[in-house]
Formats: C-alpha cells, sequence, structure tokens
C-alpha cells in the first residue's frame, strides 16, 4: 500500500521521467550524427561491392539512373568467375591454410601466455619486450631473409611454408592477449585442482580453458582475418597455380590491357564472406572477449 501511495503520489518524478527523453534528444544526436556517417563510410564500399557484382559488366562504369537501378541484376558475373577463373580452388586453399594456422596460433599461444602468466622468471621481462617489438617491425623486410631460409629447407609453394610464416606473424600478438584473458583468471583456481592431483595440462584445458573462453575466441578470430587478409607473402612464398590463396588469385584477375570489374566485384563479395559469417556466428562471444577486465568489481 506504501508503495502504491509512493509511486501514485509521484507527478513529478513520472513527468520528469517522461520528458527526459526529449531533453537528451539534441545530446544524443550530437553523437549519433558521426557515428551514422562513420557507419555509411564503411558500409557504402561494402554495399557497392555486392551491388556491382550483380550488375551487367559493361554498366558498371556507367552512371546510375533512377530508370537503371535495379535493371539488368544477374549473377552471370559469379558464373563468369568460377567458369573461366581457378577461384573455385583457391577458397579451399585459403580456408586450409587459414584454418589450421589459426588452430595452432591458438594452442602456441595458450600455452605462452599460461608460462607468461603463471610462472615468474629472470628473462621474463625480455620476453615480453621482445613480444612488443615483434609488432613493430615491418613483415616487409622479413620476406627475403625467410625466402632464403624456405628456399634451404624446401618450405617453398608449399601450404607448410605458408602456415608456418602465418603462426609466426600472428603468435606475439594472440601471446600478449591471451596473457592479458589469463592474468584475470585468480591463481587460486590453479593451487586447488593440483591440491587434487590435476597435471598443468589438466589445470589448463578442464580449469583455465573453460574461463577464459571468450578471450580464446578472440583470439581465434584476431588470427584468422590476419592470415585470411595476407597477401604479401602469399604471393611471393607460392607460385603453383594450384596452390594460391584467394587475396593471391584477387590480384591475378586484374589484367593489363582490361580488367572484369563485374568478376573482380564477385570474387571481392565471396573472399569478404567467411569473416563476416565468422563474426555474425562469434560476435557474442567476441564482445564478451573484447571487453573482459575492463571492470574490476
Amino acid at each position: 500500500m506504501t508503495m502504491t501511495h509512493q509511486v501514485g503520489t509521484s507527478p513529478a518524478i513520472t513527468t520528469r521521467r517522461r520528458r527526459s527523453p526529449e531533453r537528451r534528444r539534441p545530446q544524443d544526436l550530437l553523437f549519433l550524427i558521426p557515428f551514422g556517417l562513420v557507419l555509411v563510410v564503411i558500409v557504402f564500399p561494402v554495399v557497392w561491392m555486392f551491388y556491382s557484382s550483380l550488375r551487367p559488366a559493361q554498366e558498371i562504369s556507367q552512371g546510375i539512373t533512377a530508370q537503371t537501378v535495379f535493371s539488368g541484376l544477374s549473377l552471370d558475373s559469379y558464373a563468369r568467375l568460377f567458369d573461366e577463373t581457378n577461384f573455385g580452388r583457391y577458397l579451399p586453399n585459403s580456408i586450409i591454410v587459414c584454418g589450421i594456422g589459426t588452430v595452432i596460433t591458438v594452442v602456441v599461444a595458450t600455452l605462452a601466455g599460461f608460462a607468461l602468466s603463471r610462472f615468474s622468471f629472470r628473462a621474463k621481462p625480455l620476453v615480453m619486450i621482445i613480444l612488443v617489438a615483434t609488432q613493430l617491425l615491418p613483415f616487409v623486410v622479413l620476406i627475403t631473409p625467410v625466402y632464403l631460409f624456405f628456399a634451404e629447407l624446401r618450405l617453398l609453394n608449399s601450404f607448410a611454408g605458408l602456415i608456418i610464416v602465418y603462426v609466426a606473424i600472428t603468435t606475439p600478438l594472440a601471446t600478449l592477449l591471451m596473457t592479458g584473458f589469463l592474468n584475470s583468471v585468480p591463481k587460486t583456481l590453479d593451487e586447488a585442482a593440483r591440491i587434487d592431483g590435476a597435471s598443468t595440462l589438466t589445470v589448463i584445458t578442464r580449469v583455465i580453458a573453460p574461463l577464459v573462453w571468450p578471450g580464446i575466441v578472440t583470439v581465434a578470430v584476431t588470427a584468422f582475418i590476419a592470415m585470411w587478409d595476407e597477401f604479401l607473402f602469399a604471393q611471393v612464398f607460392l607460385t603453383s597455380e594450384s596452390l594460391k590463396t584467394v587475396q593471391v588469385g584477387i590480384a591475378g584477375l586484374f589484367g593489363e590491357y582490361g580488367t572484369d570489374w563485374g568478376v573482380v566485384m564477385a570474387a571481392s563479395v565471396l573472399a569478404a564472406l567467411p569473416t563476416i559469417v565468422l563474426f555474425s556466428l562469434l560476435q557474442r562471444r567476441l564482445v564478451a572477449g573484447m571487453t573482459a577486465g575492463a571492470v574490476k568489481e
């Protein structure tokens, strides 16, 4: 009864609550307008790429009018992409290389991050500095020495060589990320599991991994996207047509005297699909991993 009286005799509060959205509207627009502009700048090229892949090839470079905006749309560019090029082989190649490389990176980064998070040793500060320093080094300067070294090991023009390079490139950042996630897990959980007789591997797989699962997803998605977008090493290391990845295959679609822009746009749409699907499926885990440790209770 008391609660009903308080609610019923508070017209000022009710009026303030009803008016508060109107009062906040100008302030909201101050933030929403720049956000909308940024969103348009990001989304428009993707929409234009997909729309151009459906237009007739001879009309892509022409202007669009209200009468021609939806005329002649078809999947002809996609059909020519698979009929006239080896793009159908490039997609599985990229998925194999990036999939295996991502799994290896996640496993190595988890184990290395656990060591940096849980163990104390004299060279630990130096190891952290080296991991950070690798992110400041442009990878283009590594191509020549790595190429010569892999030539001696007969790893050129093979998936194994490219996977090793991708794992070496993505592991330092993945290790730093995993170390941060693992630091958020109390060490008392490790000690309790060890008292019960658990080994280090059991602690990682059955105690730690379920708690830092959003972090593992974040590392996996970050590594996969970095490998999927990589072009330079794949272009230099893979010379066989049957081993080329998607990014190298798209570069080969640009001709010296002319380019079929419909085919290029169709290939670009298909190349973007795996990362879009992966992000859509794991977005909740990814956001949770990015915000993990941001708030302490």
